[in-house]
């Protein structure tokens, strides 16, 4: 993809809420069918103590093909300690987020143990789809400063609208890209709008942000956990990099506090 490279950046103002990877596999009817007991052997061992487990509420004897339609399945949770990282389990994927992300150096770390248990159980026969998804927030509760204008933090290229005529009138909008090379797909979704609820770490109430939400993904068949963790970090290093810093505006970039 044709973004402008840029060199790894850190900055004292983490606006990142939540880091996501996932990998699809055809499905494992062994997990839906029995507790994962070895699985949670084996990861509770791994930093992830805490179980939690979400059940069909469906009748006994409904057909699989209601229940997928339904999107009903069964959903293994694990937790660190703290709860800032959090392992996904059904028969179709596996997943790993963190909602305290520091650098991905230590979320791959992580996510080589939980990949490494998973293949060891279960044995997929490959990965058809590989994601890794990056969330951020930027408003003056995540930045802890006055913002007297959120819209400064906008290029000119996401939302042209807001500096034309009509501009004044905006007061939100969602737009959703899609880019694609030979590698990767990007589902890039720019969002200016008041948002409530918990991120992450912080709690929002009714406070204009914006939202830059990144999830870069493959659906070419990965058959090893080497190929899986090699394709993640590709798309941490090569894409989402990228196209986080084509996303903002340099006042954003002020106000992040840039260490390096």
């Amino acid at each position: 993809m044709k973004f402008p490279p840029c060199d790894r950046a850190v900055f004292k103002k983490n606006i990142l809420y939540e880091v996501i990877f996932q990998a699809r596999f055809p499905e494992i009817l062994r997990i839906s069918n029995e507790e994962p007991v070895a699985f949670q052997d084996k990861i509770r061992k791994n930093d992830f103590p805490e179980t939690k487990i979400k059940k069909s509420d469906l009748p006994a004897g409904i057909p699989d093909s209601v229940r997928k339609a339904l999107g009903v399945e069964e959903e293994y949770s694990f937790f660190s300690d703290e709860h800032d990282y959090r392992v996904v389990l059904t028969k179709q994927f596996i997943a790993l987020s963190c909602n305290k992300y520091t650098d991905y150096e230590d979320f791959e770390k992580r996510l080589q143990s939980v990949l490494d248990i998973f293949y060891e159980i279960y044995e997929p026969s490959y990965f058809r789809r590989i994601g890794l998804r990056y969330r951020n927030l930027a408003n003056k509760i995540v930045l802890e400063k006055d913002i007297e204008n959120i819209r400064a933090f906008i290029p000119d290229h996401i939302a042209p609208e807001i500096k034309d005529e009509v501009g004044e009138e905006v007061v939100g909008f969602e737009k959703t890209i899609l880019f694609a090379d030979k590698v990767c797909t990007a589902n890039v979704r720019h969002i200016l709008s008041e948002f409530t609820g918990k991120f992450g770490k912080f709690n929002i109430n009714d406070e204009k942000s914006y939202i830059i939400d990144i999830d870069c993904f493959t659906e070419e068949k990965i058959r090893k956990v080497e190929n899986a963790i090699s394709t993640s970090k590709r798309f941490n290093q090569e894409y989402i990099r990228n196209i986080f810093q084509w996303s903002i505006t340099d006042e954003l970039r002020t106000a992040m506090e840039p260490i390096s």
